[in-house]
């Protein structure tokens, strides 16, 4: 038996801890007892003490370690491996890995029956679960290698066997899905630490299996943006394994399913994407490397409202074998109402956190760097970003109006006509944009919002006035008629107090409103004039007097700057109201392996866009069949959850909630779509993994052996002796029980009790 204390802190503070409090109570308790009789005081003054060391005793958490002698049998298990890798045939003689380690216990007989004559001896396979057998048969039929569970298995079933070690026979690579994807390090870890079992491993197969041959692959399939908008350019991100193909260009690309024709429940053909200006659909790579991981970046342009799926493909090459791991899928989800920006200005901070719109999934914004100062006149603007229909907004910047020719004419009148027609148009705060950048006289006066003058305009010969900036710095806040306003709400709570918590902007032009029909919604706090709304034709426009609100990010407010830009653009495309369906259902991911359990989202709302937290619903899942699975929906937070774990089957499902509210229903049914990957999880790549198996027997304090060293292994591991004598250790704390608790409150309790008695309390 030892006894030790595992302190509360470290030992120094405590003791330093420990040593105060009692300095406290005999320095000031007895002052306070001093009108007592000798006996009181003593008393008293002792239960004090008392309960002080009752406390130092409870910090430093002492305990006993408990030392026992089990003297039960000893066991001994041997665990073979009988997943479907095992029937690849990579071993000495042309043997599968099952045939060599039948072969290795075969050979191993006479070891194994001398060392059953100290310990029993017990076999079990395992793949997806682990089951006892009385011999090890030759069947490799397990689905899957869960590796992480059987440890867990072994851990959770160890308690109260007396197993002095476990033989351990497999090619160590975890290949699992669902339920069974549990990490085997972190279940080695907690193996050893609550059994202290040694784990010796023998491995089978070798990690070289497709470097001699030719296999390309597609791995780690992701979407920045699963759910986009229409006319968004959408990053698609992947890993593209390259096996033997050393100098030759593999071409890597995407494709996009047509679901012309199609119905809900039904898949469509996957097709190539063209190349276009926005987008990058495909690109060709080269390695040097016999084995390279290569990360690929693509994009495509989403064009068409509707739930598609998405796959990535590298193309085949002559004489590549194995072909099912060459493409991946996964779904995207197109919304309608998607928006597209233009946005001209030069190289400053305010145009970089600008181009940060386009981390939403509803706005594209396409930036066009403007040369600035005397070589403006170099940049070339494409008339065609003012085509009819290209935009839904213009954002104009630090831009003087002789920018914007084209083709021998000026370009602001055809942006004047778009804006006439319904697109939204802004422009900000600058040095060379409203009157000095000659927007006074143009297409433009008549649209901005804003008092111009020709002769504000700035030339070589007439620089810009004093006056037509304000060079203080300025906080930006809502004005009178901005408080309400859609544009200037980033908070529904505390409005107010989070613009004025925003940090300052260096200076503004200095702009007054047309006429009374501007809406000024932005304000220093000295009445500065910031911001300018108002509508034209079909078409909004916004006059902004400040350039520095990327400010706010640096100080913390990334989320309101972003929030105030998305705001801005909505706005100036009449989108700040729409409305999503009544009815909706999400599957994150959208990809999943065979077996797991997929979660299925689903909620209704109001037409006010209010969550419906007693609606009722049905939930039914299509199969790649065409059967339909009833789900028991449960509700959680004012939304519902439903979990669908029948998914052996590969290919794609489509989730179905219908819902309704006092038996009337509430909208149209939801559709969620997710996949169930075709790929082999064992299969796909079956090398062993000898690392693993390396790091279990270290970490379980056992030792690696190879299949051929293993008879000489059991002959050492006999002569070493085996200490049937199992000795278990019994921890027992002495602070954290029922005792010390009644012990402390009893002793404050009669203090307290004796000072009422005296008056002291």
């Amino acid at each position: 038996m030892r006894f030790f204390v595992e302190p509360v802190w470290n030992l120094p503070l405590v003791l330093v801890t420990s040593f105060v409090l009692l300095g406290l109570v005999i320095w000031t308790y007895p002052a306070r007892l001093k009108s007592l009789p000798p006996l009181w005081r003593r008393v008293l003054f002792a239960l004090r003490i008392a309960t002080a060391l009752v406390l130092i005793f409870a910090m430093l958490r002492p305990a006993v370690d408990i030392v026992e002698k089990d003297d039960r049998a000893s066991q001994i298990l041997i665990v073979s491996d009988t997943s479907r890798s095992m029937g690849t045939a990579d071993m000495p003689g042309g043997l599968t890995r099952r045939e060599a380690i039948l072969k290795t216990l075969t050979d191993c007989n006479a070891e194994l029956e001398e060392l059953q004559e100290e310990v029993e001896i017990v076999y079990f396979d395992f793949a997806e679960q682990l089951q006892a057998v009385t011999t090890p048969e030759a069947k490799t039929d397990g689905q899957f290698t869960a590796i992480g569970k059987l440890l867990q298995t072994l851990r959770e079933e160890e308690s109260g066997q007396r197993t002095v070690g476990i033989f351990f026979m497999s090619d160590g690579a975890q290949r699992a899905g669902g339920e069974n994807a549990i990490d085997p390090r972190s279940e080695a870890r907690r193996f050893s630490e609550q059994t202290g079992i040694p784990i010796h491993t023998v491995t089978y197969g070798t990690n070289e299996l497709t470097a001699s041959g030719l296999d390309l692959a597609i791995e780690d399939l992701s979407l920045d943006q699963p759910v986009t908008f229409e006319r968004k350019t959408v990053p698609v991100r992947m890993k593209v394994r390259l096996l033997g193909a050393a100098g030759q260009k593999v071409r890597v690309r995407l494709l996009l399913e047509d679901r012309t024709g199609r119905s809900l429940g039904e898949p469509g053909e996957l097709k190539p994407i063209p190349l276009s200006k926005e987008a990058t659909p495909f690109r060709d790579i080269e390695t040097r490397e016999s084995s390279d991981l290569i990360p690929v970046e693509l994009s495509f342009v989403a064009e068409q409202a509707g739930e598609f799926k998405i796959a990535a493909e590298v193309i085949p090459l002559e004489k590549e074998v194995k072909t099912s791991n060459n493409q991946l899928e996964t779904l995207i989800t197109v919304r309608k109402g998607g928006l597209r920006v233009a946005y001209f200005d030069i190289y400053r901070p305010e145009q970089r956190f600008l181009r940060r719109l386009n981390d939403t999934a509803k706005i594209q914004l396409d930036f066009q760097l403007v040369l600035a100062g005397q070589f403006a006149s170099r940049t070339q603007i494409d008339p065609k970003l003012f085509e009819r229909g290209a935009y839904d907004a213009y954002i104009i910047g630090d831009v003087p109006a002789e920018v914007f020719q084209g083709e021998g004419r000026s370009l602001l009148v055809e942006l004047e006509k778009r804006v006439n027609e319904g697109a939204g148009l802004a422009m900000i705060g600058g040095l060379h944009n409203y009157g000095a950048g000659g927007y006074a006289n143009g297409p433009l006066g008549t649209l901005l919002p804003v008092k111009m003058n020709a002769s504000e305009k700035i030339t070589a010969t007439s620089p810009a006035a004093p006056g037509q900036h304000y060079s203080q710095k300025l906080q930006m806040l809502p004005t009178r008629d901005g408080e309400s306003h859609y544009l200037m709400r980033l908070s529904a709570t505390s409005n107010d107090k989070l613009w004025r918590a925003l940090p300052k902007v260096g200076g503004a032009n200095r702009l007054v409103p047309k006429s009374g029909a501007v809406d000024v919604l932005a304000e220093s706090d000295d009445g500065v004039p910031l911001m300018f709304a108002t509508d034209t034709g079909k078409g909004r426009v916004l006059a902004m007097a400040v350039d520095e609100t990327w400010k706010w990010h640096l100080h913390g407010y990334g989320a309101e700057h972003q929030r105030f830009w998305q705001q801005v653009v909505l706005w100036l495309a009449r989108k700040e109201f729409d409305n999503e369906g009544l009815v909706w259902a999400r599957v994150e991911p959208r990809n999943f392996p065979p077996l797991s359990e997929v979660p299925i989202e689903f909620g209704a709302r109001g037409n006010d866009g209010t969550p419906i937290p007693n609606a009722d619903y049905k939930v039914e899942v299509i199969n790649p069949a065409g059967q339909a699975l009833p789900l028991t929906p449960q509700r959680v937070e004012g939304h519902g959850l439903s979990d669908f774990a029948e998914t052996l089957q590969p290919g794609d499902y489509w989730a179905r909630v219908s819902a309704s509210q006092n038996g009337s229903s509430i909208g149209p049914s939801a559709m969620a779509r997710f996949i169930i990957n075709s790929r082999d999880i064992e299969m796909e790549n079956p090398t062993a993994d000898a690392d693993f198996m390396d790091e279990l027997a270290a970490m379980t304090g056992g030792s690696t052996v190879a299949p051929e060293d293993f008879q000489n292994f059991l002959k050492e591991f006999i002569e070493q002796g085996i200490n049937t004598d199992l000795i278990r250790h019994r921890i027992q704390n002495l602070w954290d029980n029922w005792v010390l608790l009644g012990l402390f409150l009893v002793l404050m309790t009669l203090e307290w009790t004796l000072r009422k008695l005296k008056g002291l309390v």
